[in-house]
């Protein structure tokens, strides 16, 4: 009997409204000749996915939750939807090939008797994410990595045990596990092992889920003959803190349910490891930029110093603390001296309040002249007004050095208007404007010429690269094969998300199968 390839596709997302329309897009194209069913659960996200996305593909089983299960009990939740006898477990912030189905289908045919297989996983720029194929979480391998000898000695069998970097990932390998932004198995031992452990929140159940497999006598592969793109970490980015203990929480129920990977260390001594090991985490996550910082405190004494002269306010340890304090917590709290710095109006329009807020209290309890006010809003806008200026200045000096990414858009669609709202929305580039192979469309306000015209542009322009824009289906323009954007000297990246959530990725579909 001739197999016939059919396969549920599960989907969990979590805040990744702008990432899962190319996802779903990448999905159905890949589907040419498969029978495919795909299954999105919406897992308690504070922003519902849109009505537009779901009426864009009335073909997907749309499932809803009230609330954040964990990523192990929607799954669970969802495949219980699944019709097709291959599930595909895929995380909203991918890409597939056209061939990614219908490689690993026709791979596990070749393999009666496998359990997980995963495929090559790819960054944005088309690095391996290493995680893709890995051993399991032993104490030694672990420490090998934390200690930099993983990274040091890539080839050794020893120090490069996490991530099996010693194996070639062009050739295919048993390993023990493989990434759970996206795998394959039967639907048949999903239910022969009882899905995943609802005990896992977030991570952990991956690994978990491969080494029941394993266990049950099923090998794992990792099979580089097909590719997808992952954004990695993209719908933890609106659970910084949390995320880190859900990670750590979930090394530890993974080595109390399976203790052979702790022999011979003791239990207490991976609980204190895994303790101190989260608690540098969250704090390097929550460890500012202290040159920022330094750099702001000596601004503000600056501006004490000022006020002083002034006689608006003492110049004395209490006074300094409070100018210090009500300006400098209110930037902390919103996340200005982290890896990503807030928004030039969201500084003002949420920093405000508070540094009033924490000046005022300290003008009563502290009995300080009502002047703390005027100097603290005075400190507020002193850090605006030099973080604007360093901008402007990194702004031209990028412009005039050449440093600054010169950037065309493809698109004709109303998305496209997106990228215009302010600068530097994707930082060191100029977006210069928009070309189309249909032509105006809704984009006319920023709209250069069509594509056929691109060598024109880009001579005119100086324009270096060419960002293509999805619609909200996740749908965007082909480039005719008469359009050799190589022989312009210019890179072309599919440009994912929107800018107001903070995630988007460029991404290189060179690098797909």
């Amino acid at each position: 009997m001739a197999f016939v390839p059919s396969c549920s596709v599960i989907i969990i997302s979590y805040n990744s409204g702008s990432l899962l329309p190319s996802c779903l897009h990448s999905i159905y194209r890949a589907f040419d000749g498969i029978d495919g069913q795909v299954i999105v659960l919406d897992n308690g996200s504070p922003e519902p996915l849109p009505a537009s996305l779901k009426s864009n593909y009335p073909q997907v089983r749309w499932l809803e939750s009230e609330k954040n299960l964990g990523f192990g009990k929607a799954c669970n939740r969802a495949a219980q939807e699944a019709l097709h006898p291959y599930l595909f477990f895929v995380n909203p912030d991918t890409i597939v090939s056209k061939d990614t189905f219908s490689a690993i289908l026709d791979y596990i045919q070749t393999k009666p008797s496998a359990g997980i297989v995963g495929c090559r996983i790819l960054n944005g720029d088309g690095s391996l994410q290493w995680a893709c194929r890995r051993s399991f979480p032993s104490p030694m391998a672990a420490i090998y990595k934390t200690l930099g000898l993983a990274a040091l000695f890539p080839k050794s069998r020893r120090f490069g045990a996490y991530n099996l970097t010693y194996l070639d990932p062009e050739q295919p390998a048993e390993v023990d596990a493989v990434s759970g932004s996206f795998f394959c198995l039967r639907k048949e031992l999903y239910e022969e092992v009882k899905g995943f452990d609802e005990d896992f929140f977030l991570y952990g159940e991956d690994l978990d889920i491969c080494y029941r497999v394993q266990q049950a006598g099923y090998p794992n592969y990792y099979f580089p003959g097909t590719s997808i793109i992952h954004f990695k970490g993209q719908s933890s980015k609106t659970r910084l803190i949390r995320s880190y203990v859900d990670f750590y929480q979930a090394m530890l129920i993974f080595a109390r349910k399976h203790p052979s990977f702790l022999h011979p260390v003791p239990l207490w001594m991976i609980s204190v490891g895994v303790f101190f090991a989260a608690a540098l985490g969250i704090f390097s996550r929550l460890l500012p930029e202290w040159g920022r910082l330094i750099m702001d405190a000596g601004l503000l004494a600056v501006i004490g110093a000022v006020a002083s002269t002034f006689a608006l306010l003492p110049l004395n340890s209490i006074g300094l603390g409070v100018l210090g304090l009500s300006t400098l917590i209110p930037l902390l709290a919103l996340g200005e001296y982290g890896p990503r710095s807030i928004e030039p109006k969201k500084m003002l329009r949420l920093g405000l309040p508070a540094t009033l807020g924490l000046a005022g209290v300290s003008l009563l309890w502290l009995e300080l002249p009502i002047s703390v006010l005027g100097v603290s809003t005075f400190g507020l806008f002193g850090l605006w007004f030099w973080r604007r200026m360093v901008f402007w200045f990194q702004y031209f000096h990028g412009v005039f050095s050449g440093r600054r990414r010169r950037s065309v858009l493809l698109g004709s669609h109303s998305e496209v208007n997106q990228w215009f709202v302010r600068e530097n929305l994707l930082p060191g580039r100029d977006i210069l404007g928009c070309v189309s192979v249909l032509g105006r469309g809704e984009s006319y306000v920023h709209f250069l010429g069509k594509v056929d015209d691109l060598a024109k542009i880009r001579a005119r322009t100086g324009a270096r690269e060419l960002l293509v824009v999805p619609d909200l289906a996740g749908h965007h323009e082909d480039l005719p094969v008469d359009v050799n954007v190589s022989g312009l000297r210019m890179e072309t990246r599919l440009l994912i998300g929107h800018p107001d959530t903070g995630t988007f990725a460029m991404v290189d579909l060179n690098f797909l199968k």
